[in-house]
């Protein structure tokens, strides 16, 4: 729900030309700050039968984060300006909200004799849990792709999209001028591209400052520690693409796991069994879905598959961080099914995919987008369970209750066309019980 609060200042002539702080609090997990403000910028009187103009007043305006730095200035222009990571009014910087005790800088220009009181109103909204759809492995001009990044841009918001990440082949240039987009997140990102395989490195303009190309398991290993110390989520991509497998082997340090490449064919199956087979042994490594989309064809298009993530916003800090912690899953196409799962965290919060559940606590099911047809399956490290949707059927919501597994995590097979066999049509990142 979004707070609003009232702040008012009075000033007199005895401060004109100075800059008053307003302090005012914001709390963890805002998503955006808006401040309007108002004040009688030429008082008027009344003699006789005419209203008299007074003295002008001018007063300014300016904020001030938490550690004493500037977020910006509008003067006395604007009796609006708002904050968020997705994009400020003019001049004033974009960037995570910061929880501590802010200031409003009231510049004093002119303050009439009688003194003058300024009324601010802060509207401050909070995050939220929701979900955002999107592609983690998209080419452009900058390597082989055909759409620059503001045609992909443009492709994604028209298709309903929510982000990009942009993943072009060893290079890092791009990502230094990407769009700004006000309805859709652009991430930057990398494909490292070698003949032994293949893998996305997520979230940072520049993965690594060393040439791409390495000899030895021991220069990929090194390239691959750069590129987690400078904070990129590091993808095996494709792993057996029969093109291009990944030979270095899975004991490098790598983050997660790229098992829905392009449209669902053998080796996003077998991705996904041996991706399986690791949860079994107790290992926890989240999994994305990509287009790996360059150019439309009879076979691909942008977000083929989807990946949709839950996140408080879609700020690239929140985006980044649902994607790192597997808070999601993977749909064919956008207008394809989705799914959600609510448990009791161990935190003593909600669980959903990619988090905590506490074991033997009850999980709520909620798969939407149904078709007749469609077999829904619901994984664990001990078995299978299969339904399958009637005719009519939209919508499943169910409850289950896993006292011994490890994990849960739900697939669903669909066919895409009459006549075709039924093939993946989503999966998801697993709820860990501990």
């Amino acid at each position: 729900m979004d707070k609003i609060k009232h702040l008012t200042l009075t000033l007199d002539k005895s401060q004109e030309r100075g800059y008053i702080k307003v302090p005012f609090q914001v709390e963890k997990n805002t998503e955006r700050i808006d401040i309007r403000y108002r004040y009688p910028s030429s008082p008027v009187s009344s003699e006789g039968d005419y209203c008299i103009s007074g003295e002008p007043c001018t007063i300014d305006l300016a904020v001030m984060l938490p550690d004493g730095t500037m977020a910006g200035a509008s003067g006395s222009d604007r009796n609006h300006v708002w904050l968020s990571p997705l994009g400020s009014s003019a001049g004033f910087l974009s960037g995570e909200l910061p929880e501590g005790t802010w200031h409003i800088i009231a510049g004093a220009y002119h303050v009439p004799a009688e003194g003058v009181t300024v009324e601010y109103t802060l509207e401050f909204t909070e995050k939220k849990r929701r979900l955002f759809k999107g592609d983690t492995h998209v080419h452009t001009t900058a390597s082989d792709g055909i759409l620059t990044p503001e045609e992909a841009a443009g492709l994604a918001k028209r298709m309903g999209l929510d982000y990009l990440f942009f993943t072009d082949h060893n290079n890092n240039a791009q990502n230094e001028n990407l769009p700004d987009c006000d309805d859709i997140t652009l991430l930057p990102g990398t494909e490292w591209t070698h003949y032994k395989g293949h893998a996305g490195f997520l979230g940072v303009k520049r993965a690594f400052l060393r040439p791409y190309f390495t000899g030895s398991p021991e220069e990929t290993d090194a390239l691959f520690r750069e590129a987690g110390e400078r904070g990129a989520f590091r993808v095996i991509n494709h792993p057996f693409c029969p093109l291009v497998p990944w030979e270095w082997g899975f004991a490098l340090p790598f983050d997660g796991l790229e098992v829905w490449n392009g449209v669902m064919s053998e080796r996003n199956e077998r991705a996904a069994g041996w991706w399986h087979a690791q949860l079994c042994a107790g290992r926890r490594i989240p999994v994305t879905g990509g287009s790996d989309y360059h150019r439309p064809g009879l076979l691909g298009s942008l977000a083929m598959p989807c990946h949709c993530l839950y996140a408080p916003s879609r700020s690239p800090q929140d985006l980044l961080q649902a994607l790192r912690r597997g808070n999601g899953f993977i749909s064919y196409l956008p207008s394809g099914p989705m799914a959600d799962l609510q448990a009791e965290g161990m935190d003593g919060n909600a669980a959903s995919f990619g988090d905590f559940a506490v074991r033997g606590s009850e999980v709520s099911l909620l798969f939407t987008g149904l078709q007749a047809g469609d077999e829904i399956r619901l994984i664990t490290e001990k078995d299978t369970e299969i339904l399958n949707a009637p005719k009519g059927a939209v919508q499943l919501m169910l409850k289950r209750n896993y006292p011994d597994a490890l994990f849960l995590r739900l697939e669903l097979y669909r066919s895409y066309a009459p006549g075709l066999p039924p093939m993946k049509a989503l999966l998801s990142n697993p709820v860990y019980f501990g």
